[in-house]
């Protein structure tokens, strides 16, 4: 992932906002319209909530679920995708070893356009054990 810190989604391509230097004017990109999907790393829901004035509007937020409290104050969103460790969050591993990973969707997922991801398990390659934000990528490729 590198230090991109959030991912978006719409009706174009998946896009990474990159984190670093120009943060303040990522954070205030979010704010600056509407998303179908937004899907926002750990480090991307740091510089957010290091912006307490940010706002952002979506349709499906997609977020670990150790920041979801972000929803209360700082995202307004129709639906909420939770990923993280949690049987109760929607994307989880139901597995996972040294080189691979098994991600279960434990309810079915709206779409933007209507249609349904359902329940399921994904087996994946895990490059380099790295596996913070595999799931909030892995869930934006499935709302997408």
């Amino acid at each position: 992932m590198g230090d991109a810190a959030f991912f978006w989604g719409g009706a174009a391509p998946p896009a990474l906002l990159p984190a670093g230097v120009e943060q303040l004017k990522t954070v205030r990109a979010l704010t600056e319209k509407r998303w179908e999907v937004l899907a926002l790393s750990s480090a991307g829901c740091r510089l957010l909530a290091d912006a307490p004035e940010a706002v952002c509007a979506c349709g499906t937020v997609l977020l670990p679920s150790n920041w979801s409290c972000l929803t209360v104050r700082q995202v307004r969103a129709e639906r909420v995708v939770s990923c993280g460790l949690s049987p109760r969050d929607s994307l989880t591993f139901s597995s996972m070893g040294d080189r691979d990973a098994v991600v279960c969707v434990q309810r079915a997922l709206i779409r933007p356009d209507g249609s349904q991801v359902e329940p399921q398990e994904l087996p994946v390659d895990c490059l380099n054990g790295q596996t913070e934000d595999l799931l909030a990528v892995i869930g934006l490729g499935l709302l997408l």
